[in-house]
Protein backbone atom coordinates (compact mmCIF):
# COMPACT_ATOMS: atom_id res chain seq x y z
CA UNK A 1 0.00 0.00 0.00
CA UNK A 2 1.45 3.37 -0.94
CA UNK A 3 1.20 6.17 1.55
CA UNK A 4 -0.35 9.47 0.65
CA UNK A 5 1.67 12.52 1.59
CA UNK A 6 -0.07 14.76 4.10
CA UNK A 7 -0.39 18.33 2.91
CA UNK A 8 -1.67 20.79 5.47
CA UNK A 9 -4.09 23.49 4.42
CA UNK A 10 -2.14 26.76 4.24
CA UNK A 11 -2.67 29.18 7.07
CA UNK A 12 -3.86 32.55 5.82
CA UNK A 13 -5.78 33.95 8.80
CA UNK A 14 -5.56 34.06 12.57
CA UNK A 15 -8.52 31.66 12.66
CA UNK A 16 -6.53 29.16 10.57
CA UNK A 17 -3.60 29.56 12.98
CA UNK A 18 -5.84 28.85 15.98
CA UNK A 19 -7.23 25.75 14.24
CA UNK A 20 -3.70 24.49 13.56
CA UNK A 21 -2.75 25.17 17.17
CA UNK A 22 -5.74 23.16 18.41
CA UNK A 23 -4.84 20.28 16.06
CA UNK A 24 -1.40 20.09 17.69
CA UNK A 25 -2.95 19.85 21.13
CA UNK A 26 -5.23 17.06 19.89
CA UNK A 27 -2.30 15.27 18.22
CA UNK A 28 -0.36 15.17 21.48
CA UNK A 29 -3.37 14.11 23.52
CA UNK A 30 -4.28 11.33 21.08
CA UNK A 31 -0.72 9.98 21.09
CA UNK A 32 -0.78 9.85 24.89
CA UNK A 33 -4.26 8.31 25.13
CA UNK A 34 -3.52 5.71 22.45
CA UNK A 35 -0.04 5.07 23.90
CA UNK A 36 1.57 5.47 20.49
CA UNK A 37 4.64 7.45 19.47
CA UNK A 38 4.29 10.49 17.28
CA UNK A 39 4.92 10.15 13.57
CA UNK A 40 8.30 11.17 12.21
CA UNK A 41 6.61 14.10 10.44
CA UNK A 42 4.93 15.32 13.64
CA UNK A 43 8.13 14.94 15.64
CA UNK A 44 10.09 16.88 13.04
CA UNK A 45 7.52 19.69 12.98
CA UNK A 46 7.59 19.98 16.75
CA UNK A 47 11.39 19.98 16.87
CA UNK A 48 11.69 22.62 14.11
CA UNK A 49 9.43 25.57 14.94
CA UNK A 50 10.95 27.54 12.08
CA UNK A 51 9.31 25.07 9.67
CA UNK A 52 5.94 25.09 11.42
CA UNK A 53 2.98 26.21 9.28
CA UNK A 54 2.04 28.81 11.88
CA UNK A 55 5.56 30.23 11.81
CA UNK A 56 5.43 30.26 8.01
CA UNK A 57 2.20 32.26 8.22
CA UNK A 58 3.77 34.67 10.71
CA UNK A 59 6.77 35.19 8.44
CA UNK A 60 4.72 35.27 5.21
CA UNK A 61 2.87 37.84 3.19
CA UNK A 62 -0.33 37.60 5.24
CA UNK A 63 1.22 39.32 8.25
CA UNK A 64 3.48 41.87 6.54
CA UNK A 65 1.22 44.72 7.64
CA UNK A 66 1.51 43.60 11.29
CA UNK A 67 5.29 43.47 11.64
CA UNK A 68 5.54 46.82 13.45
CA UNK A 69 2.92 45.91 16.05
CA UNK A 70 4.13 44.79 19.49
CA UNK A 71 1.49 42.06 19.29
CA UNK A 72 3.42 40.57 16.38
CA UNK A 73 6.60 40.18 18.43
CA UNK A 74 4.56 38.77 21.29
CA UNK A 75 2.98 36.08 19.11
CA UNK A 76 6.44 35.08 17.79
CA UNK A 77 7.68 34.67 21.37
CA UNK A 78 4.58 32.71 22.43
CA UNK A 79 4.99 30.43 19.41
CA UNK A 80 8.54 29.59 20.45
CA UNK A 81 7.43 28.93 24.03
CA UNK A 82 4.62 26.66 22.85
CA UNK A 83 7.04 24.62 20.74
CA UNK A 84 9.41 24.33 23.70
CA UNK A 85 6.59 22.84 25.79
CA UNK A 86 5.54 20.53 22.94
CA UNK A 87 9.13 19.34 22.56
CA UNK A 88 9.24 18.20 26.19
CA UNK A 89 5.99 16.31 25.81
CA UNK A 90 6.95 14.82 22.43
CA UNK A 91 10.19 13.46 23.89
CA UNK A 92 8.26 11.73 26.67
CA UNK A 93 5.71 10.34 24.23
CA UNK A 94 8.40 8.99 21.91
CA UNK A 95 10.21 7.42 24.89
CA UNK A 96 7.00 5.63 25.88
CA UNK A 97 6.54 7.70 29.06
CA UNK A 98 2.86 8.30 28.35
CA UNK A 99 1.76 8.96 31.92
CA UNK A 100 4.45 11.61 32.38
CA UNK A 101 3.53 13.18 29.03
CA UNK A 102 -0.14 13.24 29.99
CA UNK A 103 0.71 14.86 33.31
CA UNK A 104 2.55 17.66 31.47
CA UNK A 105 -0.31 18.04 28.99
CA UNK A 106 -2.91 18.38 31.72
CA UNK A 107 -1.06 20.39 34.34
CA UNK A 108 -2.13 24.02 34.68
CA UNK A 109 1.44 25.26 34.40
CA UNK A 110 3.82 24.77 31.52
CA UNK A 111 2.01 23.43 28.49
CA UNK A 112 -1.45 24.78 29.30
CA UNK A 113 -0.05 28.22 30.15
CA UNK A 114 2.03 28.31 26.95
CA UNK A 115 -0.90 27.08 24.89
CA UNK A 116 -3.32 29.65 26.29
CA UNK A 117 -0.78 32.46 26.00
CA UNK A 118 -0.10 31.55 22.38
CA UNK A 119 -3.80 31.37 21.46
CA UNK A 120 -4.43 34.69 23.20
CA UNK A 121 -1.47 36.27 21.38
CA UNK A 122 -2.84 35.11 18.02
CA UNK A 123 -6.23 36.60 18.84
CA UNK A 124 -4.62 39.86 20.02
CA UNK A 125 -2.67 40.05 16.77
CA UNK A 126 -5.90 39.58 14.84
CA UNK A 127 -7.46 42.52 16.69
CA UNK A 128 -4.70 45.02 15.86
CA UNK A 129 -6.53 47.95 14.27
CA UNK A 130 -5.33 48.83 10.78
CA UNK A 131 -5.48 52.54 11.66
CA UNK A 132 -2.86 52.07 14.37
CA UNK A 133 -0.49 50.43 11.93
CA UNK A 134 -0.84 53.17 9.33
CA UNK A 135 0.78 55.78 11.58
Amino acid sequence: MSSVQYIAKPIVTARDAIASHVRWKITLLMAVRMAEPLSARATHSIEHPEECSIRQWLMGKYTLHLRRAPEYLAVLDRHTEFHREMQSIARLINQGAYAAAEHLLESDAGFQDASNAFANAIMALDRVPAARLAS
